[in-house]
């Protein structure tokens, strides 16, 4: 038996619960995988509240790292003992489970399980933001809204270490003292003249706009875009921001939104072996994950949603 972490109705943290599971074989064009380490993502909060609805009861959690136990029929691309990762696969949050081999890419020998946990789903998301929802450029002047955010710190970073300019915002003093070193420009976006701020550093407004806040802060976004510029809205962790389409298209600012694995169609492999060479040659800085074990995942949700901790979240059996 194993363990699993269900929940038979949508809510808060404490509708997630541990269970043993027997699992069965892989069918055909699957493996039975067991994790060794399971990337919590805020996603994962999403499924269990309900706001994107799974069957119930469901299992939450879209992103791991372990090994093949067991190939299903037909299955040739994978052998057993190969350690492999996944993202956007939902139903991480069990010791062992079934996957397609299509989801599954391979780990680097100097990558551990729990590394690639740590940052494939974050990792290919920045790489997203910054090669799909907006191409940045050297020489780029870009502000992150929620620099402090897993995902946004990343994206700060890779965006200098690619020769962007950039200006990072964060919602408290201690989160500002965290990113200092990650931009160029630390901004607290709670301040009543943030708005002037940014203006005050880029007057002609900067060239694109990475929103991970939404609507908290979309409205300076509007503002310290450039005309012509990009916002690029890839999270919201305030709500969905209040937009204008009308305003930002007469001074041709384009918006751009939606899921990122549209900005992977084709380029999976390649742009996961960005993910790992940036992590290697260090462009993500100091980036290690607070380990939970598995039976406490409803813990790491309860921290979540108390914002008691600053970093990626990482679930071991």
């Amino acid at each position: 038996m194993t363990t699993t972490i269900r929940f038979h109705q949508y809510g808060g943290p404490e509708v997630l619960i541990p269970e043993d599971e027997l699992v069965g074989r892989p069918q055909a064009g699957q493996v039975r995988l067991r994790h060794d380490a399971i990337g919590v993502n805020f996603i994962d909060t999403a499924f269990r509240q309900g706001i994107f609805p799974m069957p119930l009861p469901g299992v939450t959690g879209v992103e791991g790292a372990g090994v093949v136990e067991e190939i299903g029929p037909g299955v040739d691309d994978v052998q057993v003992g190969d350690r492999v990762a996944y993202f956007l696969s939902p139903g991480s949050y069990a010791e062992v489970r079934l996957i397609n081999t299509a989801d599954l890419v391979a780990i680097p020998q100097d990558v551990t399980s729990l590394e690639a946990a740590t940052i494939l789903t974050k990792g290919l998301t920045a790489w997203a933001a910054l090669n799909g929802f907006y191409k940045l450029r050297a020489g780029d002047t870009v502000l992150v809204q929620g620099a402090s955010s897993n995902v946004g710190l990343l994206v700060a970073r890779w965006a200098r270490a690619l020769g962007a300019r950039v200006i990072g915002t964060t919602g408290s003093q201690d989160k500002l003292a965290a990113i200092r070193s990650s931009v160029d420009y630390p901004l607290l976006s709670t301040d009543p003249s943030f708005a002037e701020q940014i203006r005050e550093l880029v007057p002609e407004g900067v060239d694109a706009v990475y929103e991970f806040v939404g609507k908290a802060t979309f409205a300076v976004s509007a503002a310290s875009v450039r005309d012509g510029g990009t916002i690029a809205t890839i999270g919201a962790a305030s709500g969905a921001p209040e937009v204008d389409p009308t305003a930002l298209s007469k001074r041709d600012v384009r918006v751009v939104g939606g899921p990122m694995a549209q900005h992977l169609q084709g380029r999976v492999l390649s742009a996961t072996d960005d993910v790992f060479a940036a992590y290697r040659a260090g462009t993500f800085g100091s980036y290690r994950a607070m380990v939970y074990r598995l039976k406490d995942a409803a813990v790491a949700h309860a921290d979540i949603a108390a914002r008691r901790k600053f970093g990626p979240m990482v679930l071991v059996p």
